[in-house]
């Protein structure tokens, strides 16, 4: 009975550590989701609601809310934006243009998704909504439409911020939004390099040239999310889209992407991790905040990431000799979390980059805000003082919108000199002041009469000297 007694408790004590191990490994499993594009079911998901910080996923929020803002015709690609003294202080990634700076949307739209440049991030919400928090108002009002249940947003770029959260499930409603609603941007998101005068910066999305058929979207990475990515490809006839948060480096991320997308080709939803639902029916998590894992992802010690995203194994590319070529072949070891069967390239090609830049062109066009959303001020100019117009020109007016076809109800034409009445004039002359003639008084007129000043006496005449003999 004794040794019944003793095996038995040592039996309850190793299930009881292998209750403590799963619950453990639970609470700290990288939140992961496959998506079936064509179906909208979910091949996988594990935690996929679980409050996590999105790090420079957030863009794919701000993109969207951008591509909003061109649909509602508040701006358009050729728009010029600024770089302000605010986004200049942001923190790399960055394009590190000075302040005052132009770029157009389109191009700061590149900078924005694949060098991940969070100064670029910045000025992209200034120029869309005025300033920064109306922007992050602006993107919280699109996640509620959307459904985002778990998100929170507060900056554009991602940042560190604890108020700034989302979850595998919410990045995956919001790419699958942006492929919906707008196709026509979708070629952004498959750049493998931009160039800005002579910096080449390559994407950090190392799917898209080591995973055959991959076609992009977004990487993310702070030090309390670790490295994250919402990835999106297309083979076999089928389109997933996955999403994997808190891998602890650039390399794990992208292989357990590359498996994830390998053994879900084949699934049909019914896996013991498929769960068949929607994004719209899986349910919620049991954890309420966000894990700050940055012992894991920065833990310096260990030879963990610097504060921005690691290289992957290849350099940035140096732009080939003849601008028609692409790069050479840039050879890379297989990387360590790699298994030799794994389907991610060895060696690859890197695509020439495309040209991005500050912009030279006029600083206000007149499409840059539509004239329905500017109130023309009636208030009447000022007469013009000093300098003459010359006949027939336009009196100055104030408040009309540049370009909205008011100008005419606001600037009337001054008639010509000599033709002018009163009842042509669009308001009175200014008054003469009048002054009335002085008269001198009566104490003064009988003082001038009781002691008159006598007229001076005339000089005599000096005459002449007589010529002499």
């Amino acid at each position: 009975m004794v040794r019944i007694a003793r095996a038995m408790g040592l039996a309850l004590a190793a299930m009881a550590g292998l209750s403590a191990t799963v619950l453990a490994g639970a609470a700290s499993a990288n939140p992961s989701l496959v998506l079936d594009l064509q179906t909208g079911r979910v091949l996988h998901e594990e935690d996929a609601t679980r409050p996590w910080y999105p790090a420079s996923l957030s863009k794919l929020m701000t993109a969207y809310t951008v591509f909003k803002a061109i649909q509602a015709g508040r701006l358009d690609l050729g728009t010029p934006i600024a770089i302000s003294k605010r986004a200049a202080r942001m923190a790399p990634s960055k394009m590190g243009y000075p302040v005052g700076t132009l770029v157009t949307v389109d191009d700061a739209l590149k900078m924005l998704i694949v060098p991940s440049a969070n100064d670029i991030a910045i000025a992209l919400a200034e120029g869309t909504s005025g300033s920064v928090e109306a922007f992050a108002g602006e993107m919280n009002g699109h996640a509620r439409q959307l459904g985002m249940m778990q998100s929170n947003w507060v900056n554009p770029n991602g940042l560190p911020d604890p108020r700034q959260v989302s979850s595998a499930r919410d990045m995956a409603v919001v790419a699958t939004a942006i492929l919906r609603d707008f196709p026509q941007y979708a070629s952004i998101f498959k750049i493998e390099a931009i160039q800005s005068g002579a910096r080449v910066m390559r994407t950090h999305n190392a799917l898209l040239y080591r995973y055959p058929g991959a076609e992009g979207m977004k990487t993310g990475f702070i030090c309390a999310s670790g490295f994250n990515v919402v990835a999106t490809v297309s083979r076999g006839g089928r389109r997933l889209l996955a999403v994997v948060m808190g891998a602890p480096s650039a390399k794990v991320r992208t292989s357990m992407v590359a498996n994830l997308f390998e053994g879900n080709y084949d699934n049909s939803g019914a896996g013991f991790f498929s769960s068949g639902k929607t994004l719209g029916q899986l349910a919620p998590s049991v954890y309420t905040s966000a894990p700050d894992i940055r012992d894991v992802a920065c833990n310096r010690k260990r030879g963990a990431a610097a504060p921005e995203e690691d290289a992957e194994a290849a350099p940035a590319p140096a732009p080939a000799a003849r601008p028609d070529s692409v790069f050479s072949t840039l050879l890379a070891p297989t990387p360590a979390a790699t298994t030799p069967s794994s389907p991610l390239l060895t060696s690859w090609v890197i695509d020439p980059p495309v040209v991005v830049g500050p912009y030279t062109g006029p600083r206000a066009p007149a499409n840059a805000i539509p004239a329905a959303d500017l109130v023309a001020d009636a208030t009447p100019a000022p007469p013009l003082r000093g300098k003459k117009r010359k006949k027939g020109a336009p009196a100055t007016a104030i408040g009309y919108a540049e370009g909205s076809g008011d100008k005419a109800d606001v600037t009337p034409t001054l008639k010509k000199k000599g033709k002018a009445t009163l009842a042509t004039l669009s308001s009175d002359p200014l008054p003469v002041k009048k002054t009335k003639a002085k008269v001198p008084t009566k104490a003064k007129v009988k003082a001038a009469a009781a002691d008159p000043v006598p007229p001076p006496a005339p000089r005599p005449k000096k005459k002449k000297p007589a010529p002499q003999g």
